[in-house]
Formats: structure tokens, sequence, C-alpha cells
């Protein structure tokens, strides 16, 4: 374990573009404590700003700012269509006045909504993949191809693929373990002292990051819990590529070898990535009717629903505070229009 500051003063000898709006608010939901019977907090990562925020700023700081260090002229990455990952790629490509290019899972059919419409408005360069497979090395080849490219026409692109142990993720990973450390500096001031902490998990570098930042310093959540809620990938894969990140990062920041503590659940994936289940559109609803805070299908209402399971459960024990890291992705809520339509109109004729 090393001191706040001490990992403070490695964070900032990194390369970083500024385009989050931080701190973020660390607040507590009174409607939602009393109704679940728990000490509830938010931590409201949704309001980070760039192109309506979300978790992904945190990261693409440091990539961006590991970019222009490298006299990139253009960013490429991918992800799923409707990725919030992409959307805050393409504006901080834009507010760094780079180019970028997305490679989209999906096909030129999808419907222009959502994120999709956002990176539209960005005039983002996009290319439509058939394979499915966010892990996939094909995929990584078609963006090496594509940078090929750009490199032929005398530009000099940055890739942006997290996985397999990459500098890329290894950077993302770095900005939550920097919100970590904002995190336990917010606690501190509000006298937090959390069990538990729940967080959506797809790629996993959001988790990774914070399970590394709770490890490594010495504060008001050294005794915390970390949930991550699975909504992509089952556990038994997500594990393994979350120990890729805390390789990478801990390698990248020259920290000791550690064994972070987190717990994996994918009780609440569903059917997959990007598919709603009706506890997640339940959890949403009652988010938004008790909080007026907005949650989302594919990520945060899932992670909600489990924090909901685990409290009938009696996992999270009466009384206990729990901070929920809202990951943010709202235009997610607009692609998925039509189940919350159908949701609202069973439960006005019942």
């Amino acid at each position: 374990m090393i001191s706040t500051d001490q990992l403070h003063d490695t964070l900032v000898r990194l390369p970083r573009a500024q385009l989050a709006f931080l701190p973020t608010p660390l607040h507590r939901a009174d409607g939602l404590s009393q109704l679940l019977g728990i000490d509830l907090w938010i931590k409201r990562d949704d309001l980070t700003g760039l192109a309506l925020g979300g978790n992904k700023v945190r990261k693409v700081e440091f990539l961006v700012g590991d970019a222009l260090a490298q006299g990139a002229t253009r960013l490429l990455t991918t992800a799923a269509a409707q990725s919030n990952f992409c959307r805050v790629v393409a504006a901080a490509a834009r507010r760094a006045q780079l180019g970028v290019r997305l490679l989209l899972r999906g096909s030129p059919e999808e419907p222009i909504q959502g994120n999709l419409l956002l990176d539209r408005l960005m005039d983002a360069e996009i290319r439509f993949t058939s394979d499915m497979d966010p892990y996939s090395l094909a995929t990584q080849e078609q963006l090496e191809r594509w940078a090929d490219e750009e490199r032929a026409t005398g530009g000099s692109p940055y890739l942006i693929h997290i996985h397999h142990g990459s500098r890329a993720g290894a950077l993302a990973t770095v900005g939550y373990v920097n919100a970590t450390i904002e995190l336990d500096r917010q606690c501190r001031e509000w006298g937090v002292q959390p069990q538990h902490l729940y967080v959506a998990v797809g790629s996993g570098s959001t988790l990774a990051g914070l399970a590394l930042g709770v490890e490594m310093v010495d504060g008001a959540l050294e005794e915390c819990q970390l949930h991550g809620i699975c909504v992509s990938a089952a556990a038994s894969v997500v594990r393994d590529k979350i120990e890729e990140f805390l390789t990478s990062c801990s390698s990248l920041l020259d920290l000791p070898a550690s064994s972070p503590r987190f717990l994996l659940d994918d009780s609440q994936r569903g059917d997959g990535y990007g598919i709603p289940t009706p506890a997640a559109i339940e959890a949403i609803r009652l988010v938004a009717r008790t909080e007026a805070l907005f949650l989302n299908p594919v990520y945060t209402g899932k992670a909600f629903a489990a924090l909901i399971s685990d409290i009938e459960r009696g996992v999270i024990s009466a009384g206990e505070t729990v901070i929920f890291l809202n990951t943010g992705g709202e235009p997610l809520l607009f692609a998925h229009a039509d189940q919350f339509a159908q949701s609202v109109e069973q439960c006005q004729s019942s």
C-alpha cells in the first residue's frame, strides 16, 4: 500500500488531455435510502461533461493525452454500434482537433439514434464489421488495415483497442485509478465509510482501475467491497480481462504486484449485452421516480437491479453504506425507447 499523495504523483507524470468536469459529485440518495433501508450514495460519473458525459471520459483523457504526445492526427477505435466509448472518443477527437474513425459492430442499416446519432452529428468516419466478438483479433486487424490507409496518406493514426494487455487498455484503467483518489477524498470529506461499491462491468477496465486504486491507497475505501455487475460477457470471461487490465496498468505505473479484491456477479446479464431485462427496466423506473435520476438498460440499470437483488438476498444488510457508481450512458435510453414504452403502457393499464 502507498499513500494517496504518492499515487497521485505517479499519475500526474502521464500525458493527459483535460476533457472532464471534475470532481463529479458524490451525493446521498435520500429517497432511495429510505425506500431500500440502506445509506445509499451515488457517485455521479454521468456528469463528466464531455458529449453527455459518462465514465469513458475519464479514460479518454489519458488516451488522448498519449495520442497528442505521440503527434497523432487521428483516433481509431472499435466497439458496438451504440457504444458510449465510441461517442466519447469521437467527441474527444473533435475537442483535440483530431480526425476520428470508428469501426462499429453491426451493419449500415443500424437505426441512427442514441449514440450512433451523436457519432453522426460529430461527423465521425464510420465503417461496420459483422464480427460481433468484442475481443476479436480479427477486429484489431481491421483497425490496423484502416490505420495503414491513414499512414499511406501521410497521417499518424492512434489506435485504441483496449484488450490483450495493450497500452490503450492500461491507460483506460488509469482513468479509474485516478477516480478512486477523487472518490476517497470525497468520502473522507463527507465522513462516509462505505461497506459496498457497485459498478456495471462491460470491458472491465473501470472495475480494474477501482480495484487497483482501492488496493493501493490508504483511506476511507479500505474496507469497501467492490461489486462488479457483468452486463456483457460472463464473469468467468470478464475476470481474465480484468486481470489483463490490472497487470498492464500496474506495469505502466510501476506499481508493486498486488491482488485486488472484487466480486463479479453475472446474474443480471439476461440474454446478453445490449438486451434489456425486466429487472433492469424496473430498476430504471424506480430510480427515475424516486430520485429523478436516469439510468440506462445496457449498463447502469442492470447494475442497480443487482444492488436491489443483493438487498433482498441479505448480501447488503439494513443500514449499511453503499456507493453506486453511475457510469452514465443516457443516450442508450433512447435507443431502447420501445421497451420502455411497452413497460409504461403495461403499468398504466394494470
